[in-house]
């Protein structure tokens, strides 16, 4: 027999074995070694509630027993009241031993019992729980933190919505004031934009990504608002949409939507004569095109007079378009000569 380890007398072990011969033999071998067996159980549950009230240092359990298995009540030890567990078995093959390590076991012992592989399993098991208990920890925190973030995400998410329905009330109160026709058009823009803003808050909020963004899904909400909110029974709008899986950085979806605002808008007030009975249609397709991706806006209304005034950006919204095409997008700007009116935008990703 081992003589009696000092060292080994603070740590505390529960045997779960239903054979009682065997039981013995390892209590004993646990005792000269210095370890002090505080219980013994027959089956995996009686297992389970002895670890929940004793709270032992370390569990030596065999698989096979009656009722729930040695790997049972190991894996509802470690949901329930976290404690090293090694098994110990008389039947060994290797998914055997897959099982047990994603139940949590610490290590895997054969029968007969060797007392030195034993201490070191004992000293192995509860220095890989240490990690396993500092690692639960560390995603209980993340969890927090998590949970935290989202809470705040909500809350800046609802004052940030409140804040752009609020600007948006005071611009069609100040444009419902307004008697000056052209003052009244600025306001209105200004309101426009608000408007996409506050979409693309939302898109990016229901995404819950907040970095970068699906165009598809987001274009398309964005142009049937604003044909919701302009089109009349007399210039009733069809849309023509096609844009690829492409997903853009915040900024440059921003200034995408921005860009679509004012191009959209202006086709749906101005493209379209009252009394054309004709098909009002407005096409918009995003494409990966080689290294660029390439924005097309059209409508097939009454045109441009004169396209020049575009190309130089003589009008603010125009002046915007230039504005956020080269230094947002860093793209280049076209306006080709077709039927109605196109803009095509190239940029990269």
């Amino acid at each position: 027999m081992k003589k009696s380890n000092t060292i080994n007398r603070d740590i505390k072990v529960i045997i779960a074995e239903d054979d009682f011969l065997v039981s013995e033999m390892v209590e004993g071998e646990l005792l000269n070694a210095g370890y002090e067996v505080i219980a013994k159980a027959a089956d995996g549950k009686e297992a389970v509630e002895l670890t929940k009230s004793l709270k032992p240092d370390v569990i030596i359990m065999d698989i096979r027993m009656p009722g729930m298995t040695g790997l049972e009540a190991s894996r509802e030890i470690m949901e329930n009241c976290p404690t090293p567990v090694i098994i110990l078995t008389a039947y060994e093959n290797i998914e055997m031993v897959k099982t047990a390590g994603s139940s949590g076991v610490g290590a895997y012992l054969t029968k007969p019992l060797d007392i030195r592989e034993l201490e070191r399993a004992i000293l192995i098991a509860r220095e890989r729980f240490k990690d396993i208990k500092e690692l639960r920890e560390k995603n209980l925190q993340l969890e927090k933190a998590d949970i935290l973030n989202r809470n705040l995400m909500k809350e800046i998410h609802h004052r940030v919505k409140n804040n752009f329905q609020l600007i948006s009330s005071l611009l069609n109160l100040q444009i419902g004031g307004v008697d000056n026709s052209a003052a009244g058009k600025i306001l209105e823009a200004a309101r426009d934009r608000v408007l996409t803003l506050a979409l693309l808050h939302e898109s990016l909020y229901e995404v819950g990504d907040f970095v970068t963004l699906p165009m598809e899904d987001f274009i398309t909400d964005l142009l049937n608002t604003l044909v919701g909110v302009y089109s009349t029974g007399i210039n009733n709008i069809e849309l023509n949409i096609k844009v690829e899986s492409i997903v853009l950085d915040t900024k440059k979806a921003v200034t995408i939507g921005l860009i679509l605002n004012e191009a959209v808008t202006n086709s749906i007030k101005y493209a379209f004569q009252e009394s054309a009975r004709g098909r009002n249609l407005i096409s918009i397709s995003m494409k990966v095109d080689g290294k660029n991706i390439v924005l097309s806006i059209v409508d097939n209304g009454i045109g441009i007079s004169d396209i020049e005034v575009c190309r130089s950006g003589d009008t603010l919204g125009m002046q915007l378009i230039h504005l956020l095409t080269e230094s947002q997008l860093e793209g280049d700007l076209e306006f080709p000569n077709t039927e109605g009116f196109e803009i095509l935008i190239r940029f990269k990703p």
